[in-house]
């Protein structure tokens, strides 16, 4: 006796999406349902909603080679990272720029190619910048009410958003509540979160962010206790956004705090206050902050000689170091499993000298 569709909808959706690439051979029934849109988003949700409960994080392997990365577990208790396969990404020499909910956003030596990469399921989007791209900001947007992944690249005066459901670039002009507002952002570090891309001004303390329900950028606000900082820096922490900054270069510690979720939500939250940096930093300006494991903190020194990590316990106030562990580029990358989403080609991008793509031969099988 056959099960109902909808019993079957039930159990593939607690599959991981390698078994679900695998399930789609079963039977036509089968790879219709698990194609679906609706059955991609409702897979989209519960992964989401069990984001980060696995420790899991891509590692760039080498300095200079980025093409291998290292999928990585991080143990909740103990020094101790496992490593447990070897992915590789569409280029041999690359930048990772930002990634949001699964997808990772990479370019080329030439920063005007670039690849909306899923290391899940092996597959990406190939696309190129129609304009200069030096000295800009990058993000991804998920927005909820198209299901479409947006690409933001930021400079001062304009954004160019490219939109995955309709392959196409649209330039957007800054615009400004008053003359005095600045939304120049930091080189690279957009940070994705809520399907929204927010950054750090360069120019004055304060987070800006990408909104893609109006294609509007709009200034965060931030608790008025930290009117006096002097710098203010954001990353993910267990899927919220988090935000840490230093009132000066001879403080010795740092301020660490995460916002309400939801991208109305405004509020913010004292984490914890890392104190006594310096037994692993020369200043809090190296500190990077990269994940929680548990109650600890999992945090990048980032020394020019010394690039590693280390894992504060809040509680006990002690760091203690991971062994062997050399960090390089972006640090960690969150991982997550999604079937996001329809692409033009699978597999890898065919490279030529420096990780340039080259056309790809007729003959040439994947």
């Amino acid at each position: 006796m056959a099960l109902p569709i909808e019993i079957i909808e039930i159990v593939l959706l607690k599959l991981s999406v390698k078994s679900l690439l695998r399930f789609k051979s079963v039977c036509k029934s089968w790879n219709i349902l698990i194609s679906d849109p609706v059955f991609v988003r409702k897979h989209h949700l519960r992964q989401l909603q069990s984001k980060g409960s696995e420790n899991l994080f891509l590692l760039k392997n080498s300095e200079v080679n980025s093409y291998g990365f290292s999928l990585v577990k991080f143990e909740e208790k103990g020094q101790k990272i496992e490593t447990l396969q070897q992915v590789f990404g569409p280029y041999l020499w690359a930048t990772v720029l930002c990634f949001c909910e699964g997808l990772i956003l990479i370019s080329d030596l030439s920063n005007k190619n670039f690849a909306l990469w899923n290391p899940s399921t092996r597959t990406h989007t190939y696309f190129q910048a129609t304009f200069y791209c030096g000295e800009a900001a990058f993000g991804i947007c998920h927005d909820p009410i198209t299901d479409d992944f947006k690409v933001v690249i930021a400079k001062s005066y304009d954004y160019s958003v490219y939109s995955c459901n309709n392959n196409s670039w649209t330039m957007l002009e800054k615009r400004y509540e008053t003359k005095y507002n600045d939304y120049r952002v930091e080189y690279g570090l957009g940070v994705c979160v809520d399907g929204v891309s927010y950054w750090a001004s360069t120019h004055k303390p304060q987070i800006v962010y990408y909104d893609p329900r109006d294609d509007e950028f709009k200034i965060l606000e931030k608790p008025e206790i930290l009117n006096d900082t002097k710098s203010i820096h954001v990353v993910e922490l267990m899927g919220c956004l988090g935000m840490y900054c230093y009132k000066g270069s001879n403080e010795t510690s740092v301020r660490i705090w995460t916002k309400g979720k939801g991208i109305d939500n405004h509020s913010w939250n004292e984490l914890v206050n890392v104190e006594n940096v310096v037994n692993v930093a020369k200043s809090t300006w190296r500190i990077e902050p990269q994940c929680l494991v548990g109650n600890e903190i999992v945090i990048r020194t980032n020394e020019p000689k010394d690039d590693g990590l280390v894992v504060y316990n809040p509680c006990k106030n002690t760091f203690d170091a991971f062994e062997e562990i050399k960090v390089f580029g972006f640090g960690l990358v969150p991982y997550m499993e999604t079937l996001f989403f329809p692409v033009e080609k699978s597999g890898r991008i065919i490279t030529g000298e420096f990780g340039f793509p080259i056309e790809k031969p007729e003959t040439m099988e994947d």
